[in-house]
């Protein structure tokens, strides 16, 4: 007996990963021969989910997951083809507009403490940086959701401890996969989390795979907040914000331009905004 056509993990990234998952999932059907059997199809392609596009199906209203006619247009509807897909879906930002690594011997006058505040290129809405699940970084508009933060100097840089939250905890950093590319070149993603204080680790065992590490950062005076990945003690490498889906899901990248080929998103930075 053959074995049954593969079907692939779907991340979401794009228009031409989501037609692809859609064909596999159409042909593992006609395989077992489920192809007419919408709720099977359904209840398979459920376990294929993850990265950006699991939170996205785990929202969706009950009727559409469980249901793969509606589920595929669903799809199709979030991951259209663009009028012109010869064209990228975005315009990185080309290497002569990314800014170099701050001076990380400026005199700093930053805040001590405030919410922290994400300004996307070209827009004026107000974003902030919220624990969506209560512990992956995402997008807010509403100020009462966003992560209170105080900066603490380290011999390494500025740490951000999170002080509307229990128990205590530090703003983290953790890779995607477990044996990211970090560094030029590099299509891999990390995301904003927490590391609880006392134990200096991540909110769940199996977050301890992938590599993590409490979230170093240089504020300057104007209170941006410049992230980094220290490889080693003396070794950083900046860390670039992208907002992506709906200008909700937060990707920490090292390589922006290399990273906007694969997913489409908007270049974002990062702010302390004062409390009173």
């Amino acid at each position: 007996m053959s074995s049954p056509p593969p079907v692939e993990r779907f991340k979401g990234t794009s228009w031409e990963e989501c037609q692809e998952f859609i064909l596999a999932i159409r042909t593992r059907a006609s395989w077992e021969g489920k192809q007419r059997d919408s709720a099977w199809m359904a209840d398979f392609a459920a376990n294929y989910f993850w990265h950006h596009a699991l939170p996205w199906h785990s929202r969706l209203p009950e009727d559409v997951r469980l249901d793969w006619s509606k589920l595929e247009i669903a799809l199709l509807d979030r991951w259209p083809i663009p009028e012109d897909d010869n064209q990228p879906q975005i315009n990185p930002t080309p290497p002569a507009a990314v800014p170099p690594p701050p001076n990380t011997d400026e005199k700093s006058n930053h805040p001590l403490q405030g919410l922290l505040k994400i300004v996307l290129d070209g827009s004026h809405l107000n974003y902030y940086v919220k624990l969506g699940n209560g512990w992956i970084g995402s997008a807010t508009r509403d100020p009462s959701e966003a992560i209170h933060v105080r900066c603490v100097s380290s011999s390494g840089g500025t740490l951000l401890e999170r002080i509307n939250h229990s128990p205590p905890s530090w703003l983290g950093v953790r890779w995607m996969s477990p044996t990211p590319t970090i560094g030029s070149g590099s299509t891999d993603d990390a995301y904003l989390t927490y590391v609880d204080k006392a134990t200096l680790k991540p909110p769940l065992p199996n977050m301890l795979d992938p590599p993590w590490q409490r979230m170093t950062c240089t504020v300057l005076a104007s209170g941006e907040v410049i992230p980094v990945w220290k490889m080693d003690e003396t070794n950083r490498i900046t860390l670039f914000v992208l907002a992506t889906y709906d200008n909700t899901n937060l990707d920490l990248v090292t390589d922006l331009e290399a990273y906007s080929k694969e997913v489409s998103g908007i270049r974002a930075k990062l702010f302390i905004e004062p409390t009173d």
